[in-house]
């Protein structure tokens, strides 16, 4: 029996393209049971199961319900973190070929006196910091407090405790607004998406990295067969809400008025450390994106498990 405080809001038609041909294709588990104290609420989610469907029309996949508990989602991502958790991962350069290969292809795509960006979930600033030192008038949105505290800090940026639709879109007018691992965690992309928009500078560019829900449905259910009593997971704990296909990442874009989208696959996380095997995984991290870029139709090879697109706003 559903208590009150763990109730859904059913979703049967696809949040990007409004099809209802959607097929189970992964059961999702909720255990919150870390927010007992803090949250009781949350935590009460905990033991509730949602299945993921998959559009037949646009590839997209979506829980079969939403929690309807108010705010959801912002109370998730309120973590208590320790502070040297925090101050290890700005530290850490795990992201830097991504943030990297961000900068670089958003440089290409804009006139050289248009560096002003706005970092949409800005976690500790690592990416502000890069992008800071690399010559962007960069700041950034964190909804975590102890975060986005601490990258206001470290970075001398500003960095506001706020979601995209709380920006003043008279204040905005952004050459460059970034989204990186980001966009699927956060309910109604397109509304999202559409607020990115209306905050950029006419001719700005997003550039938004998520995961490939295909790529990572595929890596998840070969970890099942091969691993020993590993239970293949996609996001449980709605984590990742969004399960984006390179179909339904393009559509979301068209849907939000953006032009000359361009989707290719994602550049992987690199984590230091873990001696010659370590090394091993970073190489083979590295060819097999080399490789999926190169190909023909690479955002749909196995290897891929990312996509990274960059989109005009009119």
């Amino acid at each position: 029996m559903t208590t009150s405080a763990a109730a859904f809001e059913a979703l049967n038609t696809c949040e990007i393209c409004g099809g209802s041909a959607l097929t189970p294709v992964h059961e999702l588990v909720f255990e919150l049971s870390m927010y007992a104290t803090q949250d009781p609420e949350l935590a009460a989610y905990t033991g509730q199961t949602l299945e993921l469907r998959r559009c037949a029309d646009c590839g997209f996949a979506q829980p079969s319900a939403r929690p309807s508990l108010p705010r959801f989602f912002d109370r998730l991502y309120d973590q208590r973190w320790s502070d040297e958790w925090i101050r290890t991962e700005f530290e850490a350069g795990y992201k830097d070929a991504i943030f990297r290969e961000i900068l670089g292809s958003l440089g290409r795509r804009l006139e050289p006196s248009r560096r002003r960006l706005l970092d949409v979930g800005a976690h500790a600033g690592r990416f502000i910091a890069l992008a800071r030192a690399d010559g962007w008038r960069a700041e950034g949105l964190e909804l975590n407090p102890q975060t986005a505290a601490y990258a206001a800090t470290r970075t001398a940026a500003p960095v506001r405790q706020l979601n995209v639709h709380e920006v003043d879109a008279s204040t905005a007018g952004f050459d460059a607004i970034t989204l990186t691992d980001v966009l699927e965690h956060i309910p109604d992309p397109i509304h999202v998406l559409t607020r990115v928009s209306a905050l950029l500078a006419p001719g700005g560019w997003a550039a938004v990295k998520v995961p490939s829900g295909p790529g990572q449905l595929r890596k998840e259910r070969w970890r099942g067969r091969l691993v020993p009593g590993y239970r293949p997971t996609l996001a449980d704990n709605l984590v990742h809400v969004n399960h984006f296909s390179p179909r339904s990442l393009r559509l979301a874009l068209e849907r939000a008025g953006f032009l000359d989208i361009a989707i290719a696959p994602g550049a992987p996380e690199l984590p230091a450390g873990g001696g010659s095997r370590g090394a091993a995984a970073r190489w083979a991290r590295r060819s097999l994106h080399g490789a999926a870029r190169m190909l023909p139709g690479g955002v749909h090879l196995p290897v891929t498990l990312n996509l990274q697109v960059y989109a005009r706003r009119p």
